[in-house]
């Protein structure tokens, strides 16, 4: 009975983390800690280039990391966007880490956008990371 319920426990919890791999709600807790989706900048104004990956820790919070090699044009009026998520960007290179709320939307991207110019200087197009079934 016991490893009836702790079967039937481990596929909920693959269902709720494939759902949110998907972009099926706020199921950010459910599922194994590691990277959930990942892109590469492209430049839309300035020179932006590095990649962005949503992990989820092992506490079941999601964090949006950028890489070592990421670097964009300096400014003072800097920020991430993820949908209607909106954060200042701490510095305009290097490896940074932001915490994310369960309703973050991947499917939107991350984006590096200059409040004061009005424009978008780097997007990331975020795809699924493959899990591994072992």
């Amino acid at each position: 009975m016991a490893a009836a319920l702790l079967a039937a426990a481990a596929v909920t919890g693959a269902a709720l983390g494939l759902a949110f791999s998907r972009g099926g709600g706020d199921t950010a807790s459910a599922g194994p800690p590691g990277p959930l989706w990942r892109g590469a900048f492209k430049t839309v104004s300035w020179g932006t280039t590095g990649t962005a990956t949503i992990d989820r820790t092992s506490s079941g919070h999601l964090v949006l990391r950028l890489s070592r090699d990421f670097k964009t044009q300096r400014a003072p009026e800097l920020f991430i966007h993820i949908g209607s998520i909106r954060m200042p960007l701490k510095r305009a290179w290097g490896a940074q880490v932001y915490t994310l709320s369960d309703d973050a939307d991947p499917r939107e991207g991350v984006q590096v956008f200059c409040e004061k110019c009005n424009k978008a200087w780097g997007v990331a197009k975020l795809e699924p990371v493959p899990h591994r079934i072992d």
